[in-house]
């Protein structure tokens, strides 16, 4: 386990902060480095124009930022690693060695902040550094300690490889059980050096956790199953209900769309896949699509593997909404190029038939790009260097991406497959049976032999284990964007399978939970996927002042263990 800390003076706060999960061929990293653009402001296109030389220059960035190095400590089968990092103290603190000495001011409180990520190195530095970080912010407000934190089977945190060649038998410890015990015992010895005389651990020092998607999860269910190591969370964004049918996702995407003034693409999208499938559908012409689409050897994918791929036209959704990708596609495609008019509100398909509709869609120049960056291909021959090779059905090699891969097929589901009519805005063979057989089932091949891996995710048990959006723990904050995906599987759900609950804004007692049919917290307004992380989202800021006021009615009662 790795992480990073950062001590201003008084509550310790553990901070779980991550990013949202997808599927398919490199969407987990490619998907991280999409939001963390957002977070930061920086234009998510520049990840798909020159991929290598954004990573680049992200890796000067941290190297330049002043962050510290990683740290690793140990628990009792494995090598977890973890950063720490320091800021200028308030005027009240003094400084020790380079880092802050807790003040001795009565009114001040220690705080420690925890951030258990995926990957640590990944800007690490921007959200214990840059005075642009929401959580930066926090720590300067709440004079605390921030803590980043490598989730196990991610990064460094390996108690295994994980690549393509490890068994299913090595995935058995990679369980939202023991990933949640791993935060207690981490918490429990958690000490340092600089200060020998401060018990930082939950006993004496408030920890709080923070995280939005997974993480927002993580920081819900440990304030749930730990209360005595986390004394309050802020969970953003957080599906904590498991489900396998999640084509609610894409719901979610066209309730966007239509409210962001794209409702025309919608109609085309769907009148493009009609025309799409029944092509499919035939060999000969399901050839032609393909190469239409994707250029030579495209013929060779599945027709699930090849409309997987186009599915990169929503990628973007919750990491941008309809500005970048998707606001470039719709736009693309709603414009005639003959005239620069704008199609009519039932889209382009009624007058100019479908064909012409999947021919301007095939032509979007954002696609191939797109589809190359995630799969690692060369299809189309886009990069001339290098032969051309369009096959969209390769296991995921990213450790990342086997690791979370392995997390949804065995417990969480979140089975995005084409969504309800009238609003399908995916292909017909993007279907459930397609995601667990050639996403799960191919990507671990041993799997059910094993018996490691579950013939479909153990959504039900994981639920009733955790108790899903039913949970109510107290001292906890829920936020979610209107238009975010994710969302729908969250406490904050208005869904028609979901309770739909009354949200309040309500500050509730200290250590007190809300009712079941109540939940503390805040519907962001067009807002996609943990815009209120982000500082510079003004629609966000309503949230994190609720946050804050939350933290500040909350921590006085704080007492300190026996």
């Amino acid at each position: 386990m790795r992480f990073s800390h950062q001590l201003l003076g008084g509550t310790a706060f553990a901070t779980l902060l991550g990013l949202g999960a997808s599927f398919g061929m490199g969407w987990s990293t490619l998907q991280q480095d999409l939001e963390m653009a957002g977070v930061m402001g920086i234009d998510p296109e520049t990840v798909f124009a020159d991929r290598a030389g954004f990573k680049a220059a992200m890796k000067h960035h941290a190297e330049k930022s002043g962050a510290p190095e990683a740290e690793f400590t140990e628990s009792n089968w494995h090598v977890y690693r973890f950063l720490s990092t320091m800021r200028t103290p308030m005027p009240s603190t003094r400084i020790a060695s380079g880092l802050t000495i807790p003040s001795t001011n009565p009114e001040a409180r220690s705080s420690c902040l925890m951030a258990a990520r995926p990957m640590l190195t990944r800007y690490a530095d921007f959200y214990l550094v840059n005075e642009t970080s929401f959580f930066v912010q926090l720590l300067e407000e709440f004079h605390g300690m921030g803590i980043v934190w490598e989730h196990r089977y991610y990064g460094e945190s390996n108690p295994f490889p994980v690549n393509l060649d490890t068994p299913a038998e090595h995935f058995q410890y990679l369980n939202n059980e023991q990933a949640l015990a791993d935060i207690p015992y981490f918490a429990k010895n958690f000490k340092r050096e600089n200060f020998p005389d401060d018990d930082l651990t939950p006993k004496s020092t408030p920890w709080v956790m923070i995280g939005g998607s997974y993480p927002g999860m993580r920081a819900a269910f440990t304030r749930d199953q730990y209360p005595e190591t986390i004394f309050a969370s802020f969970a953003a964004c957080a599906p904590v209900q498991a489900q396998v049918d999640m084509s609610v996702y894409y719901e979610q995407v066209y309730r966007g769309l239509v409210a962001y003034g794209y409702g025309n693409c919608t109609k085309d999208v769907r009148a493009a896949y009609k025309y799409m499938d029944s092509k499919l559908r035939r060999g000969e012409s399901a050839a032609e699509i393909k190469k239409l689409f994707l250029g030579d050897t495209a013929q060779n994918n599945t027709n699930g593997d090849f409309t997987q791929a186009l599915i990169w036209t929503w990628a973007t959704w919750q990491s941008q909404g309809p500005d970048g990708g998707v606001g470039q596609f719709c736009n693309w495609l709603e414009t005639d190029p003959k005239t620069n008019k704008t199609a009519p509100a039932e889209g382009w398909a009624p007058t100019k038939g479908a064909k012409a509709v999947v021919e301007r869609f095939a032509a979007w120049p954002g696609l191939v790009p797109r589809v190359n960056a995630a799969f690692e291909t060369n299809c189309k021959g886009e990069n001339p260097d290098e032969p051309t090779m369009c096959n969209l059905g390769k296991r995921v090699a990213d450790p990342s991406g086997i690791a979370w891969t392995w997390q949804y097929c065995s417990e969480w589901g979140y089975f995005q497959y084409q969504n309800w009519p009238p609003h399908e805005i995916l292909s017909d063979f993007q279907t459930d049976r397609y995601i667990q057989t050639s996403l799960c089932y191919r990507q671990f091949p041993d799997g059910l032999k094993s018996g490691y891996l579950p013939r479909r995710p153990k959504a039900r048990q994981t639920n009733k284990a955790t108790g899903g959006w039913h949970m109510r723990p107290s001292n906890t904050y829920w936020s979610g964007g209107q238009y975010d995906p994710w969302r729908s599987l969250s406490p904050l759900s208005q869904e028609w399978f979901a309770p739909k609950v009354d949200i309040i804004t309500e500050i509730p007692e200290c250590n007190k939970p809300t009712s079941p049919r109540e939940i503390f917290g805040y519907i962001v307004p067009n807002a996609q996927h943990c815009y209120d992380f982000r500082s510079y989202f003004e629609a966000g800021e309503k949230s994190r002042q609720l946050w804050r006021a939350a933290l500040h009615k909350w921590l006085p009662c704080f007492k300190k263990q026996e």
